[in-house]
């Protein structure tokens, strides 16, 4: 009797096998021969799943995508216990920054999407940087003063308030330039003047409310 092929298994081990070609080689690795070797296959058997380098490139940046967000979110979501507003979207935003070899890995990874997503635009937008939008409109929503949205959906929308939506991409757009420095130059920017840097912005939001904050 034939054996089964599992071939959901199949294609996580090609997105996995493709994921470490990226971490050496960059997205331009991502060849069919390429990512058959790391996976230890013929090509041929990759090809019976892609046909070509293109569908290939799009399959896994869909893959790591997925994978960023899966490894993301749990950080994310994790209870915090913090001093203050402040502090704990610090700590919610520093999971997005290359502080250690794990985010460093991710900041790589993620820098592979946009590279993709830059050639191939996605017909609804990135992913990725939805969420990462998402995120720092329920930050400054946040401080603000307004209530979170419990609804990831509602989240990906623009928010009533223009003040939270302009501060909101400050934030991302500043959070972007705080990672880049981090990874490309180390030696100016470290980890602890990236966040008394971003507790400065945050401090700077207009209608900024802190009820842990002392009062004079």
């Amino acid at each position: 009797m034939p054996r089964l092929v599992d071939h959901e298994q199949r294609r996580a081990e090609i997105g996995a096998a493709a994921i470490r070609v990226i971490l050496r080689e960059g997205l331009a690795g991502v060849t069919v021969r390429g990512v058959a070797a790391e996976a230890g296959w013929s090509t041929g058997s990759l090809r019976h799943y892609f046909a070509n380098q293109h569908e290939l490139q799009s399959y896994v940046a869909r893959a790591t995508s997925d994978a960023l967000r899966a490894r993301l979110l749990p950080r994310v979501m994790r209870p915090r216990t913090v001093s203050s507003v402040v502090e704990g979207i610090i700590s919610l935003i520093e999971e997005l920054l290359p502080l250690d070899d794990e985010r460093r890995e991710e900041y790589a990874l993620w820098q592979a999407v946009i590279e993709w997503e830059r050639d191939h635009p996605p017909k609804d937008g990135s992913q990725t940087w939805n969420d990462q939008r998402a995120l720092h409109r329920q930050c400054i929503a946040q401080l603000r003063g307004h209530e979170p949205d419990r609804d990831p959906d509602a989240a990906l929308r623009p928010h009533p308030d223009p003040q939270v939506e302009l501060w909101a991409a400050v934030l991302h757009t500043f959070v972007d330039g705080l990672a880049a420095q981090l990874v490309n130059t180390p030696d100016r920017l470290s980890g602890d003047d990236a966040r008394r840097l971003l507790r400065a912005l945050l401090e700077a939001v207009p209608g900024f409310i802190d009820p842990a904050a002392p009062r004079a």
